[in-house]
């Protein structure tokens, strides 16, 4: 073969191996990979939890057992109904909703502290206690203890009368996780004395007063929201004596009578 020729068969050779050259003096080619979770990482990644856990394990529930973290806070605002036959009122039909104001506030380790608000201005209740949380799966429950006041007064319609007394409200609640919804069946325990009427200027306490008032066990659902607000409902029955759900119209009426209670309201 000719000079030149041999000549251009070598430049050619040349250019067709210098890409090679560079791929092998810059090293082996390194090819785009997918990462792939292997089986330590999905053992080591943290378990998703539901919305209702994340809830009561940070801010709480008014209702639903919970474990708020240190300093949560949660608010909030509802109103119930008791839905009493007006025979057993003799007459008496005006019964209007009663406002609710609920508060939680948390201690950390399963404690809060727990606030509790109702008024129909006839009747009033403030309550202030501590309860705790114990959460096992899907599966939670609440004991509470709560102290306050019961304050009862009209002064219209030709009545000069009030009832005050303290109170006394221990409670267990059963709560079961849904996912986005809690659901909760509450106990309440309603103690209350030594109770004092005053019609006039006379006071006096109840000739057939007793400790122990009444009890009620109330249906909740709490939904939850990505907002991490809290719409609510509830359904019950209230089993008590009448001078706590009637103080004015039966002052000292010893007798229990069980009628249901609706609620509902909004957790900020």
């Amino acid at each position: 073969m000719p000079a030149h020729g041999r000549s251009l068969v070598l430049v050619a050779l040349a250019a067709s191996l210098s890409p090679v050259a560079a791929q092998a003096a810059s090293g082996p080619p390194v090819a785009a990979t997918t990462a792939t979770p292997t089986v330590m990482d999905e053992l080591s990644a943290p378990p998703a939890v539901s919305r209702v856990e994340h809830q009561a394990t940070h801010r709480g529930f008014t209702f639903y057992p919970s474990m708020p973290e240190l300093h949560a806070f949660r608010f909030a605002v509802g109103a119930f109904y008791d839905a009493i036959d007006p025979a057993v009122m003799y007459g008496f039909n005006v019964r209007v909703p009663q406002l609710s104001i609920d508060a939680r506030y948390g201690l950390g380790s399963g404690f809060s502290l727990k606030g509790h608000l109702n008024t129909m201005l006839v009747v009033n209740e403030i309550m202030l206690g501590g309860a705790y949380a114990w959460r096992a799966g899907d599966w939670s429950i609440e004991g509470a203890m709560s102290f306050g006041v019961y304050y009862g007064r009209l002064a219209q319609f030709g009545f000069d009368a009030a009832q005050l007394a303290p109170e006394y409200r221990p409670e267990i609640t059963l709560g079961y996780d849904f996912d986005t919804i809690a659901l909760s069946l509450r106990g309440s325990l309603l103690l209350m004395g030594p109770e004092r009427a005053r019609v006039g200027d006379t006071w006096a306490g109840l000739d057939n007063s007793n400790a122990f008032v009444g009890h009620s066990e109330m249906l909740f659902v709490e939904n939850t929201t990505r907002s991490n607000s809290i719409w609510y409902f509830g359904i019950g029955a209230m089993t008590t004596r009448a001078y706590y759900a009637l103080w004015l119209l039966f002052p000292d009426s010893p007798a229990l009578f069980t009628y249901p209670r609706v609620v509902a309201g909004y957790e900020f």
